[in-house]
């Protein structure tokens, strides 16, 4: 109790300035800087990482509880539940959800090895510390100390006339004393600091225990994430709810396994059991919202004949022609190629030259501008040739009925033609298109009137 007291007058003393306070060493006073800095870095690093693995000293079901992956995959699948079983986004988000409860369990490994092998280290360095113990020591030790030389200091101006000498010799022995256990104290302190020190390297080890088990997370994830792709790839590719419109012929021919485009073969056989005297055919605008649903049904279930099917809704002629005048209109490419474009417009206007009477003059041979377009239309690539012959063929058996639908081939060239050849450059807008409309309605004309020799297999 003697000592307490002592301890908190001196304190008192020194607060108000009536006493001295020994200074820690210089030396001990830079180890002791370096060594705060790295447990206040080390702490930080801790509490950055405790969240980061959701909790230290865990196991690894709670944590498989809070993973978010395990979370998103498990809701993933359970939202496809009323999905029906053949729906390409229920085979999809299935393979996803199982894909993220397996990377889920790895980063559930990853977490609990970082623990083990980053944090728990980390925080053994911080409380097995024991700087704080030996800082109280020498705290009291300096008290001690200070106290000690307080009262021999006093007792050599008290008793300067006549000294007591058994007295002071007491107190400068218990001076000298205070003053060993205090020297020893900064020692003991200076060796806390410098053992916590001497730790670096661990510690740095430790993070580069994080390092690799952050790298043996990430490549096992990024291999489930592969070997689930082709399954997911493959189900987009062989689904047949893709869109339609708007989708490049090669690409839609590819996705539903045919060789001729559902919107022609589809349309055009629903004209032809029921329309093909219905006049003004491809000229008269067919209804907006049965074109707009018409073409939902397309891209949601890739073709109409369920909608077709229902009594209720029976579509006006000019609305499936008008589908069918769209889809031919938004194809990326058109049906007579923008490759080609040029050779189209060539062939149309094709010329020779004769000389009569040593003048020069252009004559147009239609025998020979006939054979420049079949040439070109043989240089289409198969799919556009086939369905530009699927097409060509039904618009010249409407034009033999032009008596009674008035679709003349001249009139359903002017109203086809722009929808099946138009410049890369701007479509169907194009200054180019525009200037070249007679010779592409022109050319449209010349296949309708010249279907059979157009398209026939064996002809040279």
């Amino acid at each position: 109790m003697k000592k307490q007291f002592m301890r908190a007058k001196q304190i008192a003393n020194q607060s108000i300035g009536r006493a001295e306070k020994t200074e820690i060493s210089d030396k001990l006073q830079q180890i002791e800087k370096k060594s705060e800095a790295a447990k206040k870095s080390l702490s930080t690093v801790v509490k950055v990482f405790v969240p980061y693995i959701n909790g230290t000293g865990v196991d690894k079901e709670k944590r498989l509880r809070k993973n978010h992956a395990s979370h998103l995959g498990q809701s993933l699948q359970d939202c496809t539940a009323n999905l029906p079983s053949d729906s390409v986004l229920k085979s999809v988000v299935m393979d996803l959800g199982t894909a993220l409860n397996e990377v889920g369990k790895l980063q559930v490994n990853a977490e609990a090895n970082i623990d083990e092998d980053v944090v728990i280290p980390i925080s053994n360095v911080l409380e097995n510390d024991g700087a704080a113990k030996a800082k109280k020591r020498l705290s009291g030790a300096r008290l001690d100390m200070d106290s000690a030389k307080s009262r021999l200091n006093k007792e050599k101006e008290r008793s300067s006339g006549s000294v007591n000498m058994v007295k002071l010799k007491t107190l400068n022995d218990e001076y000298e004393n205070n003053e060993k256990i205090f020297n020893q104290a900064q020692d003991g302190l200076a060796i806390e600091h410098l053992q916590f020190l001497s730790n670096e390297t661990m510690v740095a080890s430790s993070v580069l225990n994080f390092v690799d088990h952050q790298m043996l997370y990430l490549k096992e994830a990024i291999a489930v994430y592969e070997a689930f792709r082709p399954s997911i790839q493959k189900s987009i590719e062989q689904s047949p709810r893709k869109k339609v419109f708007g989708v490049t012929l090669t690409e839609h021919l590819q996705t539903f396994k045919r060789e001729i485009a559902v919107v022609l073969e589809e349309c055009i056989k629903y004209i032809t059991e029921n329309a093909m005297e219905t006049e003004g055919l491809f000229r008269i605008t067919g209804s907006a919202s049965q074109m707009k649903l018409l073409r939902a049904a397309y891209d949601g279930v890739g073709s109409i004949e369920s909608i077709l099917d229902e009594r209720d809704f029976i579509p006006g002629i000019h609305s499936i022609a008008g589908t069918l005048k769209q889809y031919l209109r938004e194809l990326p490419e058109p049906l007579m190629t923008h490759e080609f474009y040029d050779e189209w417009i060539d062939a149309a206007k094709y010329s020779i030259v004769a000389c009569y009477n040593k003048a020069l003059y252009m004559i147009t041979d239609p025998q020979e501008r006939l054979q420049e377009l079949w040439r070109v239309n043989r240089s289409l690539p198969k799919e556009n040739y086939e369905n530009l012959k699927f097409l060509i063929t039904f618009l010249a058996t409407l034009a033999e009925n032009a008596e009674i639908n008035k679709m003349s081939s001249s009139n359903l060239a002017l109203v086809m033609a722009p929808n099946l050849l138009q410049s890369s450059l701007q479509g169907l807008e194009s200054p180019t298109s525009q200037v070249h409309f007679n010779e592409i309605t022109s050319a449209v004309q010349s296949l309708i009137d010249h279907c059979e020799w157009f398209f026939q297999e064996d002809c040279v």
